[in-house]
């Protein structure tokens, strides 16, 4: 078969890739989509997922849940074409929405014109069906590979998805898109492999949690891919979170195991960074939580090894984290103007100004909170703390955001409001002197580097905290709080006057 031939039946499917897809927009429309959890998969997203599919002999079959327009099959046949290494390509294609089941066929009959003139036995069935309900559609079947960009929706606690994929599998699944990560699993063979294109935050975070014990007791990562921008990968939806494209093997991980890990500038640039990454450093052994470590260079794997080195946790330290106990919306009888008689200090994030707390404000936001003897139990005693942003603007420098919160003269306590993390002793304050060690380190490059690392989203998590490591805080002058990370990155300490936000 000529090259060029075989490129021009890959330039024709990537074409109608995209054209299929901006039918599908156009005809679910953006309410329709968000409804959904719907993103259609850029073509050349698709084509860099097909090239990490490896199949094992002549033989693929291959199951594409949630298929959309059908852009990872044209894309996965395309590869085929290229590699010119298989007999036989079989792909389910299963999909809900009635507006994109015609698209799919009309993918098909595309994809079985190129394969067939280059000489590609290629099998394809359109299943109208939901993928996680398998009852209903697998009839028993195993794949050598999934390949999958899942839809996007949070799962409340009694949806009828999330009971049923955590009764017959045994793994709770806060978003959709875990629980067809989780069914993809079960459907593969030993062996086989998962290639996925999905937001990053299930590698971190208390939510996941049992989602990612049930993903890496079953898999082991073998390649990944970054983007430095959120943006850059569906632009057409205005994605804000982060996104990875991963692929796992249906094993456990052999000592030794490297995972390939690349960033890239966006979809169609390819990476300027790669590196080899021990798979013991992504998944910890020995981590209860199994956090995903997603290191983007050699020096940010440095930075892991420095922080998994210090020697102390917030519990170790005689200390604590809570989120911000008021939830201002529940209790608006209770919010009120600052110092108005009976009130305490109510701190929000925007609060949280030039590495220190300002208040009170001229803000929308009520400044004051009434003592009452039902709101005592959401308030602090009057002293020092550490409060951390939970949400940081997409814009921001820095992910973990702290300031030293310092007693107001005249009140017996004070109130932290929900979207702020606080750092204190058994609910009460801290000395000064550790408080603003642990503003300084936590507002460290270190610290913004390794959160980056495992987060995908802009949220950081009391879990979050409570899993990081911190130097020994009763060492003379706090000595170590940056010494310990000098070979891979220059710390900055917060100045007075570094604005935060």
């Amino acid at each position: 078969m000529a090259l060029t031939e075989a490129r021009s039946g890959v330039d024709e499917l990537l074409r109608l890739a995209d054209a299929l897809n901006a039918e599908l927009e156009s005809r679910n429309g953006r309410a329709e989509r968000s409804g959904r959890g719907q993103f259609v998969t850029p073509s050349q997203a698709a084509q860099t997922m097909a090239s990490l599919v490896e199949p094992a002999g002549g033989v693929l079959r291959v199951v594409d849940p949630g298929a959309g327009a059908g852009a990872l099959m044209l894309a996965l046949v395309a590869a085929a074409v290229e590699r010119d290494s298989l007999e036989r390509l079989s792909v389910d294609l299963v999909e809900t929405d009635s507006q994109a089941l015609g698209l799919l066929e009309t993918a098909c009959q595309a994809a079985h014109l190129v394969a067939e003139a280059h000489g590609l036995r290629l099998e394809t069935r359109v299943v109208a069906s939901d993928f996680c309900d398998v009852s209903g559609w697998a009839d028993g079947r195993i794949f050598d590979a999934v390949i999958l960009n899942p839809p996007y929706m949070k799962l409340g606690a009694s949806d009828p998805c999330r009971l049923m994929v955590g009764r017959r599998h045994g793994v709770d699944c806060p978003n959709l898109y875990a629980a067809f990560l989780a069914v993809a699993v079960e459907l593969l063979r030993d062996g086989g492999q998962l290639v996925a294109i999905t937001p990053r935050s299930f590698a971190n975070g208390l939510y996941f949690t049992n989602f990612r014990r049930h993903l890496t007791d079953k898999a082991s990562f073998r390649h990944v891919i970054l983007f430095d921008r959120r943006d850059r990968v569906f632009q057409s939806s205005s994605v804000l979170q982060e996104t990875v494209i991963f692929s796992m093997r249906k094993s456990a991980p052999e000592p030794g195991d490297l995972v390939r890990v690349e960033t890239w500038s966006d979809h169609m640039s390819g990476p300027h960074e790669v590196h080899d990454v021990p798979h013991h450093n992504i998944v910890l052994p020995h981590d209860p939580g199994r956090f995903i470590n997603l290191p983007g260079s050699p020096d940010v794997m440095c930075v892991a090894e420095r922080v998994a080195a210090l020697p102390a946790d917030l519990q170790s330290l005689g200390l604590a984290v809570s989120t911000g106990p008021v939830v201002d919306f529940r209790c608006r009888e209770y919010l009120t103007a600052a110092q108005a008689e009976g009130s305490v200090p109510l701190i929000y994030p925007l609060n949280l100004k030039h590495a220190r707390v300002e208040w009170p404000l001229e803000a929308r936001k009520p400044q004051g909170f009434t003592v009452a003897p039902q709101t005592r139990r959401w308030l602090f005693p009057n002293g020092t703390y550490v409060l951390v942003k939970r949400f940081t603007a997409k814009e921001e420098r820095r992910r973990v955001v702290a300031c030293v919160y310092d007693p107001v003269d005249g009140y017996d306590n004070v109130a932290f409001e929900n979207h702020v993390n606080v750092i204190h002793r058994d609910h009460g304050p801290l000395h000064r002197s550790e408080a603003e060690s642990l503003a300084n380190f936590l507002n460290s490059d270190l610290v913004d580097t390794y959160f980056r690392m495992f987060s995908g989203s802009t949220q950081v998590n009391a879990t979050d905290l409570r899993r990081l490591r911190f130097p020994d805080l009763c060492e003379s002058h706090h000595s170590t709080l940056f010494g310990a990370t000098d070979s891979c990155l220059t710390d900055r300490r917060v100045r007075e006057d570094e604005p935060l936000s």
